[in-house]
């Protein structure tokens, strides 16, 4: 399983399926022989089988051999019974009202029938979906409880990811210019004889003619770099003059003219500019790792059985 992965969103698009949880393995006493059981909680064959099912039909794995895919499908089953069973051993509960909540939060990602359609699509009910949102709620409030604490980051981790990593914060060369765009040459160099003999009007000719949508700002463009993915043209801004104003330069939405307003050197962004950036990047790489230990750990002293028959014999 990817704990990481065990958002709303994930479920919405790609848990509507009947999963291989506690919602759905009720039915595997009445069924075939599990394909698994998990401290004698059984998994299903016909869960799994949906789940690659709805695997299958979304693409899922680029291609994977369904041998591969069946055990994914599967690890992710185990450990979904062992996160619940520990939530079940903690008396985390989920009231209604939040499966309520959540479910609202899923049918807002679909507009008119098209969640209905979806859940006739995939074959499964609202109250099967309400089932695994209770799952997603429980196993989420697991983690928020017994594992995202420990994943704390302080100042000074903050400091040593941004002292050894100083290419991840090279900012590049930027310039702040401002342009005027219109249609045809002839009218570009008119513009441009215009603002040459009064340097100061570069703004207003901008609000007065040119088809820009920062017109109204003066024509200015802000701050960028070589690499900010503006329009190629605007390289021109990087080989002017301070306050210089450009020759008429064409490119496909029209003619420009740019003045460059200031400049910024490569630099370095400092690291209170950053911090934020960092300390989320760092957070969530230890909430990762400390999931997956987590999962280990439950896994170790957990009694888990997999009958590699009836395994095999799970087919799409």
């Amino acid at each position: 399983m990817r704990p990481a992965a065990l958002t709303l969103a994930a479920l919405a698009a790609a848990g509507l399926a009947a999963g291989c949880g506690r919602g759905g393995d009720r039915s595997a006493a009445a069924g075939p022989k599990p394909v698994a059981t998990v401290d004698g909680e059984p998994i299903s064959a016909e869960a799994l089988r949906r789940e690659l099912d709805h695997a299958r039909a979304q693409g899922g794995e680029g291609g994977s051999p369904d041998g591969v895919l069946r055990r994914r499908l599967l690890d992710d089953a185990i450990d979904r019974a062992l996160l619940l069973q520990e939530a079940k051993a903690r008396s985390i509960a989920i009231g209604q009202d939040q499966v309520e909540r959540a479910l609202l939060r899923v049918r807002s990602e679909y507009t008119g029938s098209h969640f209905d359609d979806l859940l006739a699509e995939e074959r499964t009910s609202e109250a099967e979906l309400k089932a695994k949102l209770r799952d997603q709620l429980t196993v989420e409030r697991l983690f928020a409880e017994q594992v995202f604490p420990k994943a704390q980051v302080d100042p000074a981790e903050v400091a040593r990811y941004y002292a050894e990593h100083p290419q991840e914060f090279e900012q590049p060369q930027q310039v702040r210019a401002s342009q005027i765009v219109v249609r045809t040459r002839e009218e570009a160099q008119k513009l441009r004889d215009e603002v040459r003999r009064r340097p100061q009007s570069f703004a207003e000719v901008a609000r007065r003619a040119s088809m820009g949508p920062e017109a109204k700002e003066g024509g200015d463009l802000g701050w960028f770099g070589k690499a900010s993915g503006m329009p190629e043209v605007f390289d021109t801004c990087f080989a002017l003059p301070l306050q210089a104003v450009s020759q008429v330069t064409p490119s496909p939405y029209g003619f420009h003219l740019f003045k460059v307003t200031a400049r910024r050197p490569a630099q370095r962004r400092p690291l209170d500019e950053v911090r934020p950036a960092i300390q989320e990047r760092l957070v969530r790489e230890k909430r990762a790792r400390a999931q997956e230990e987590y999962l280990a750990a439950l896994r170790a002293r957990a009694k888990i059985h997999v009958d590699e028959q009836a395994l095999g014999a799970v087919a799409p």
